[in-house]
C-alpha cells in the first residue's frame, strides 16, 4: 500500500474492500493496485466498522451485500452513523431491483452484480472516489468550523448568531439587554478568538453555519 497516497488533503482515496471471500478481496486488491489505488481488506464487517473511524482521510468502501456477521444493509446504516462521508459500492451475486433501491436509500453510490467486468469496476471506483473527496472536504470544513466555534463562550455564541443574521450592535444590545459597548467588546473578542480581522471575513467564513449551543 502506498502510504504517500493516503495523506489527508491529497487527492488519493483509500478503498476499503469488505467481503467474506478472500479470493474476491485478493482479486479486487490486485486490480486496484494495478491502477495505483490504495486499498485495505476486511473479511468481517465488524472489523471494517472498527477500523474506518481511525482513518482521517477520504475513503470509500466496496461492500458485499451478503455478509455472514453483519449484512450489507445494516453495515450501511452503521457506517452512516460514524462516517457518513464514506460512499458505498455494493457488490452482490443476488442483485435485484428492490434490494438495489433499498441500498441506494441507505447511501449506496453504486451497485455492481457479480461477476462484473474489471474495467467497469475500476470506472465505478473512480467515479465514487470523486464523491469521496468532495464528501471528505465538506466533513473537514464542518469539523474545523466546530473546533473554532468551540472557543467561544455562550454569550459570544449569542452575539455571533445575531451578527451573522445582520443585526447591528444596538439591535443585539436591545435583544440581549446589555449595552452596545459590551456588544462591541464581545465582537472584538469573537474576531480575536477566531483569528479573523473583519466582520466581512467573519460573514464569509461562518455565514452559513449554525452557531447555537
Amino acid at each position: 500500500m502506498d502510504k504517500s497516497q493516503e495523506k489527508s488533503g491529497n487527492t488519493a482515496v483509500r478503498v476499503y474492500l469488505v467481503d467474506d471471500q478472500p479470493n474476491v478481496t485478493k482479486g479486487l486488491s490486485w486490480l486496484l493496485e494495478s491502477a495505483g489505488i490504495a486499498s485495505e481488506t476486511h473479511h468481517r464487517v465488524a472489523d471494517f466498522l472498527a477500523a474506518v473511524p481511525d482513518y482521517d482521510g477520504a475513503a470509500c468502501v466496496v461492500l458485499d451485500l451478503r455478509m455472514p456477521d453483519i449484512g450489507g444493509l445494516e453495515a450501511a446504516e452503521r457506517l452512516a452513523a460514524i462516517r457518513p462521508d464514506v460512499p458505498i459500492i455494493f457488490l452482490t451475486a443476488h442483485g435485484d431491483v428492490p434490494t438495489a433501491v433499498h441500498a441506494m436509500k441507505l447511501g449506496a453510490t453504486d451497485f455492481l452484480q457479480k461477476p462484473f467486468d474489471p474495467q467497469v469496476f475500476l470506472d465505478c471506483v473512480s467515479r465514487v472516489s470523486l464523491q469521496a473527496r468532495q464528501n471528505y472536504q465538506t466533513r473537514r470544513a464542518q469539523l474545523n468550523r466546530s473546533e473554532w466555534l468551540a472557543r467561544l463562550s455562550v454569550r459570544e455564541h449569542d452575539v455571533l448568531e445575531r451578527i451573522l443574521a445582520g443585526a447591528s450592535s444596538k439591535q443585539i444590545a436591545r435583544d440581549l439587554e446589555i449595552s452596545p459597548r459590551t456588544i462591541d467588546v464581545h465582537r472584538a473578542n469573537i474576531l480575536a478568538k477566531l483569528g479573523i480581522a473583519t466582520v466581512r471575513e467573519l460573514l464569509q467564513r461562518f455565514g452559513t453555519t449554525t452557531v447555537k449551543t
